[in-house]
């Protein structure tokens, strides 16, 4: 009986020592992302809507598009909020479309604590599930952790009654256990190999069998939708030849990948914004080439 009271209380100690290390890991960004623009100084909707037991905070912008080619729904990296993507946000509305922007669980003023990557792909699935009046195709924008989420949140049932035509993914990873590998360098040090499995262990005791989800093969699966693939070759974050979800080979031929070389424009924030978002200007080049392609 000693025995098993002290095998119960290694148990206990070492899964709250492995939740509140979970917790550290994915701290979600408070407040506000940026310094130069922020929802409250556009004319954004703003919208509460639930994901599980959380109220999450939305804007909706282009509202005033009348015949509006689709609704793009927005789901943000870690470390930054849906503030970050105003420019690419009104990009889009000032182009015909209406644009659904959240902030994940957590994340700026919403409360909730967010334990993980899967975390993001929940909230995008309420954030579609709210959003969506089923008059608009759908494109979801997804960046680093959100471009991970907009690829696989389609492998949900509840998201298959959406009509869901196109995804953009700007430096998405492909699994979960493979991105945290990377971020801690496991491939040179055994300690750092086994902490990257003590991670996704704690990322399974929270989520489940979610933590297995490969975006490449939701990719595969999903023929029927446009997918448009971001990359730059210089993302220290989110390796090119590594996890990155675009380095992968797809049978869906309705992939088109855009790969970014030029300085500036090929890191991991680079491709969205080649600034590192000090000022307001979109990356024009690539806004537009995806705009051609949405048609």
């Amino acid at each position: 009986m000693t025995i098993l009271l002290l095998l119960l209380i290694i148990l206990l100690v070492f899964t709250t020592t492995l939740l509140i290390v979970e917790k550290l890991i994915f701290q979600p960004f408070k407040g506000t992302a940026t310094k130069w623009l922020h929802h409250s100084d556009l004319n954004g909707r703003k919208v509460l809507f639930k994901s599980g037991r959380n109220a999450l905070s939305g804007w909706f912008y282009g509202e005033d598009n009348d015949n509006a080619k689709g609704l793009i729904i927005i789901s943000h990296a870690m470390g930054v909020t849906s503030e970050y993507y105003l420019p690419e946000i009104m990009y889009f509305a000032d182009r015909g479309y209406k644009v659904f922007a959240f902030d994940n669980t957590g994340y700026g003023y919403n409360k909730g604590l967010f334990w993980g990557f899967p975390q993001a792909v929940k909230d995008l699935k309420s954030a579609i599930i709210f959003a969506d009046d089923h008059t608009l195709p759908i494109i979801l924008f997804g960046h680093s952790m959100g471009g991970y989420a907009v690829s696989t949140v389609l492998a949900d049932p509840e998201v298959k009654s959406h009509n869901i035509s196109g995804v953009i993914e700007y430096s998405g990873f492909n699994d979960i256990k493979g991105v945290v590998r990377d971020f801690l360098g496991a491939d040179n040090s055994l300690l750092k190999k086994f902490m990257a499995e003590l991670i996704c262990l704690g990322q399974f005791l929270i989520f489940g069998r979610m933590i297995y989800n490969k975006a490449s093969d939701v990719v595969n699966a999903k023929s029927d939708v446009n997918f448009i693939m971001v990359h730059g070759t210089k993302d220290e974050e989110v390796r090119i030849d590594s996890t990155a979800l675009i380095s992968r080979d797809f049978a869906n031929t309705n992939v088109r990948k855009i790969i970014a070389y030029n300085e500036g424009v090929n890191t991991h924030m680079g491709v969205i914004r080649n600034d590192k978002g000090s000022n307001p200007d979109v990356n024009q080049k690539i806004l537009d080439e995806i705009i051609s392609a949405l048609g």
